[in-house]
């Protein structure tokens, strides 16, 4: 079943408190097997102490359909003692970590790969905000999340023997996420390595779609110098390689560039870019001009056509925008 696309993650506020406790409290009595897998239990885990810490820290989540909680999950941008022992495939500080807890999805709502779309967007948020590391952990009981956390891709680096009030002593695997994405400012002695990306990019997956004239004038616009300085250019890195680009202007409001690496698309590195300029730009809405190939992704993501397609000098387009 697919998820809802109107749905999407919430930063929860204090305002949340009831609705987030009686949130849990479902899940734990009408969760299949939640006292095998989980072990979640009222009053010892999750605490209502411990969920309102995570919304005074700004760290609980929320994901809501016609503004009922569905899905909730703490997302810290640190990691605590626990984490220090595990041997991690880096040595990052703990402030450099983001961890997910608590993560669990209404009984009316299972099954619908909404769990795992929320493990994607705790992914997207800890990498826009440049973390270095992203992990979890599980009770090694817990083998169907084992096997989800596996999927999209986090790998397993050890196990510890803890004791937590729910459980007593028990042993608890961890988890680290594979594939982590750095954004950062591209500075200009390095837009050529965006460029040549750029233009790879864009004559497999875009040209076919324009004429000659759209070709040609695409290419003389990403080597005008001019046209260039107006904007400002992020990339996405992993292992320090350069796979995505996004270029935007008017302080982040209109998109003029966004081309992903061939072998890095379908990984959501180009929705981390977008997400990364929308946490810059004001309250005003932001505009992109679509290529053909790029109109649904743009669509997923909340932007909607202003105009019809338009074709300016070959080059075809959607006038689009997010508000």
């Amino acid at each position: 079943m697919a998820i809802d696309t109107t749905m999407k993650l919430e930063l929860a506020t204090q305002q949340d408190f009831e609705s987030i406790i009686a949130f849990y409290d479902d899940v734990m009595d009408r969760t299949p097997k939640i006292e095998l897998y989980a072990r979640w239990q009222k009053g010892k885990h999750p605490t209502e102490e411990g969920i309102r810490v995570y919304i005074e820290e700004g760290s609980m989540y929320l994901y809501k359909e016609n503004d009922t909680i569905v899905g909730a999950m703490a997302v810290t941008m640190y990691q605590g003692e626990d984490y220090h022992s595990i041997e991690w495939s880096q040595q990052v500080e703990d402030n450099e970590v983001a961890v997910i807890h608590i993560l669990a999805v209404s009984p009316n709502a299972q099954g619908k790969g909404i769990g795992s779309e929320m493990i994607r967007e705790a992914i997207r948020l800890a990498q826009t905000k440049g973390m270095k590391a992203i992990r979890l952990d599980a009770l090694a009981s817990n083998t169907p999340a084992h096997e989800i956390y596996k999927s999209l891709g986090f790998e397993y680096r050890g196990k510890q023997h803890l004791y937590a009030e729910n459980t007593g002593w028990t042993d608890f695997y961890f988890f680290e996420y594979k594939e982590v994405t750095h954004i950062r400012f591209i500075e200009e002695e390095k837009w050529d390595e965006a460029l040549k990306l750029v233009k790879e990019v864009f004559m497999e997956f875009e040209a076919p779609d324009y004429c000659e004239e759209g070709i040609a004038d695409f290419m003389h616009a990403i080597g005008d110098e001019s046209y260039l300085n107006m904007h400002r250019f992020y990339g996405a890195y992993q292992d320090n390689k350069l796979v995505g680009v996004i270029a935007t202007r008017n302080d982040h409001h209109h998109i003029g560039l966004l081309f992903v690496d061939k072998s890095y698309q379908q990984k959501g590195i180009g929705r981390q870019l977008i997400q990364h300029i929308l946490l810059m730009k004001d309250e005003e809405p932001i505009t992109v001009n679509a290529s053909p190939y790029g109109h649904e992704f743009y669509k997923k993501l909340g932007f909607a056509d202003t105009n019809e397609e338009q074709i300016t000098n070959g080059v075809r387009y959607y006038p689009m925008k997010r508000y």
